[in-house]
């Protein structure tokens, strides 16, 4: 039914890209047959697609008004109450993380502002291997505790999603975690803790450093130094919570979760 009304507007207004908001456009399935119906050479939907985006949608519309443009920004807008803390890292930081991930461990990440939006896309996450469905289980139901049958999703480059999916190019929606792909069996081996029963994964990509320095430095040490092309990524928030917000809301409800390894503006700390 969206596709044939979506077809129905395309055809009163020959439109070649498609702009797409409302609380519907979180629905991943619709968004991935929208995006492989190749009804519009481009579908762009923004990270905080419900009613959390009202407010932006409003600035948005201020700054064209008032300069003729709108700048491009980040999903990581989120700056209530928060100070402009710099995010600083060290190599040594990067590998410390790098090889708790490699040996099984799960990391919670509170960096920077936070994101826009229900997803969770690398600076109020938590982090751990995506080839272990145990491990998956693991921060999902037991840290998180979350139902057995909502998903988890993992991060990539960009570069690497065609190792998963051949023929695939990252997009928009692939960025901001709002479609799946179709993941043949045989090449899921490193990310079978974020496969859904339908072999389709929810993967999200980073198709440059600008969109997360910390988290794309982390995932090319990874890739260079342990062959690991992929990481599980779900939400910061402890069972019944919302996302973590502050450093104090991170260290908090990591203890309360039993994490203790934790990383605050980039820098790692045990807990």
């Amino acid at each position: 039914d969206l596709l044939k009304k979506l077809r129905q507007l395309k055809n009163h207004t020959h439109a070649v890209y498609l702009y797409y908001t409302g609380g519907s456009a979180l629905n991943i399935k619709a968004n991935t047959a929208l995006a492989e119906s190749g009804m519009f050479r481009r579908v762009f939907i923004p990270p905080c697609t419900n009613d959390s985006g009202l407010s932006i949608g409003a600035g948005a519309c201020m700054e064209w008004h008032k300069h003729g443009r709108v700048e491009s920004h980040s999903p990581y807008l989120n700056n209530w109450g928060l100070n402009n803390d710099e995010i600083r890292y060290s190599q040594k930081d990067l590998y410390m993380v790098a090889e708790l991930l490699v040996n099984g461990s799960a990391v919670a990440v509170c960096s920077g502002w936070a994101e826009t939006g229900p997803r969770a896309l690398g600076n109020r996450s938590i982090l751990a291997r995506a080839d272990d469905p145990e491990l998956a289980q693991w921060v999902s139901m037991d840290i998180k505790g979350r139902e057995w049958y909502r998903p988890v999703a993992p991060v990539m480059l960009a570069r690497n999603l065609s190792a998963f999916v051949p023929a695939a190019e990252a997009d928009e929606l692939s960025h901001y975690m709002l479609r799946q792909y179709k993941v043949p069996y045989l090449l899921s081996t490193q990310i079978h803790g974020a496969l859904h029963v339908d072999i389709t994964s929810r993967i999200q990509t980073l198709s440059q450093r600008a969109d997360n320095p910390w988290l794309f430095d982390l995932l090319e040490m990874l890739e260079e130094d342990y062959q690991m092309l992929a990481l599980l990524n779900t939400s910061f928030n402890a069972p019944g919570k919302p996302i973590v917000h502050t450093k104090e809301d991170a260290v908090r409800e990591a203890r309360e979760m039993g994490l203790t390894h934790l990383v605050l503006d980039g820098r790692y700390k045990r807990i």
